[in-house]
């Protein structure tokens, strides 16, 4: 006799778990047929008009404008988002953008003149009637720019159209300026984003935008004074850049919001020579780019959050920071340190180790050590004397060749670095080869390096791209 434990269930029982096995059967069959259901359904339709608005406005204008035929649920949502005209990136013909404009009520989200809008017939008056359209009400992100002057040359630029910032024509007295006429408020009072290239701005500025956060001005003609005045009125700017531009030397900055700084000299008379960072709080990163021959002074007074320099030149820039100063990556003062840089980019044209290094002394927390050679400079032999790194965690060398110089230089870190994480080499497609590659961990010494968790990427270097060869 079986058993109590072997004892097989009742039939009945068994039949319970078989109607409990088919209704899971016919659970999954009506699940599957649900999802098969749910693809064709539109969900996207069912999102409040506000959504699908934001969704619309981030389209470029033709896609946007297309969507009115998906359905009677999408005819009216284009009209009542945002404008988004990009004819920076998404050009599309003059006749194309007067009708945009004329069918839309507004408001004005994005709004960028195209590359080269002269092969549109966008002469500066047709972009003056589209600047003044009702469609670009309340913009919040202008991207203005002529990019092809009418002679070729940038050097010398139509002027601004007074309707981009709704300036009034007219110049005043600073002893007794009239007030700002309503129209010039029409822009400045919503802008959020605004970068110009390749244009002229007016000898006198007074322009509020309290909104605006992002400023790029490129390939422009501005006055120092009018520079300082556009400045003064952006109380809620945040990023700043300055390249290419001609009529200012110095630039001062006291910016109780400002975090983010990139600065390069132009190529004309009257070009930057120094930057003078007075009082910037929340400053958190400042980049720099000097003309080859050009000397540019730049003064950090007060940056405590300075988190992250870069693209400083051995042959170009001289540098302060606090009490610590530098002629092109040399302390004047040993003594002097920046606790609060932790990311470094910089030029050394002759790769030295010594350079480097005391450079690095006055950074005690750096993480991140960016660095751009051509030259393969000295031997760059170290001995027991250099000390352990206690704070660098990646290092990038572009330009790297595998000669004996590099190779010195890279080993001292992969044996000095404690909590070296990565170290990324960037080399000249000219010099790599199968046999090549595999040799260089052998010769940096990396079995033994300080770090056991470091990594080591050795990139290919195509123009702007880069191959990543050896992930060891």
């Amino acid at each position: 006799m079986p058993t109590a434990t072997s004892r097989l269930p009742p039939r009945r029982h068994s039949s319970a778990v078989g109607m409990v096995a088919g209704a899971k059967v016919k659970g999954k069959g009506r699940l599957r047929a649900e999802e098969e259901e749910g693809q064709g359904m539109d969900r996207i339709s069912g999102l409040p008009d506000a959504i699908l608005g934001d969704i619309v406005s981030l389209l470029p204008a033709k896609d946007g404008a297309r969507t009115q035929v998906l359905s009677s649920r999408w005819r009216c949502i284009w009209l009542s988002a945002p404008l988004n005209l990009d004819l920076r990136f998404h050009p599309i013909p003059f006749g194309a953008v007067t009708h945009i404009l004329s069918s839309h009520p507004g408001p004005g989200r994005r709004f960028s003149t195209p590359v080269g809008h002269y092969c549109y017939n966008l002469s500066a008056a047709n972009l003056d009637d589209c600047l003044l359209s009702p469609a670009l009400n309340n913009l919040q992100e202008l991207s203005f720019g002529y990019d092809v002057a009418c002679d070729g040359n940038w050097g010398n630029p139509p002027p601004l159209p007074a309707s981009v910032l709704r300036l009034s024509p007219w110049r005043w007295n600073w002893q007794d300026p009239p007030p700002l006429l309503t129209s010039a408020l029409r822009f400045s009072r919503t802008l959020r984003i605004a970068r110009f290239r390749v244009c002229r701005f007016p000898d006198e500025i007074n322009v509020h935008l309290p909104l605006l956060q992002e400023l790029g001005l490129s390939k422009v003609i501005i006055s120092e004074s009018s520079l300082q005045a556009l400045l003064a009125g952006c109380p809620a700017l945040q990023s700043l850049m300055l390249t290419d531009n001609n009529g200012y030397s110095s630039v001062h900055i006291a910016s109780p919001t400002l975090r983010s700084m990139y600065v390069a000299s132009g190529s004309r008379d009257i070009k930057l020579q120094r930057l003078i960072i007075e009082d910037a709080p929340c400053l958190e990163r400042l980049h720099d780019r000097a003309r080859h021959g050009e000397v540019m002074k730049i003064l950090v007074i007060s940056a405590p959050k300075l988190g992250t320099l870069g693209h400083l030149d051995d042959r170009l820039t001289t540098l302060q920071v606090g009490t610590a100063v530098f002629q092109g990556l040399r302390p004047v003062t040993m003594t002097a340190v920046v606790r609060s840089v932790k990311v470094i980019a910089l030029k050394n044209t002759k790769l030295s180790l010594d350079v480097i290094l005391n450079f690095m002394r006055c950074f005690p927390c750096l993480e991140e050590l960016n660095i751009r050679t051509i030259f393969s400079g000295k031997k760059n032999v170290w001995g027991p004397k250099y000390r352990n790194l206690r704070h660098l965690k990646k290092l990038v060398l572009i330009g790297y060749e595998g000669c004996e110089s590099h190779v010195n230089f890279v080993k001292f870190f992969v044996l000095k670095a404690r909590v070296l994480e990565s170290i990324r080499l960037e080399v000249p497609f000219t010099y790599i080869m199968s046999r090549w590659i595999g040799g260089q961990r052998k010769l940096l010494q990396f079995e033994k390096r300080a770090s056991r968790s470091a990594q080591l990427d050795i990139e290919l270097v195509r123009g702007y791209q880069t191959e990543a060869l050896l992930e060891a």
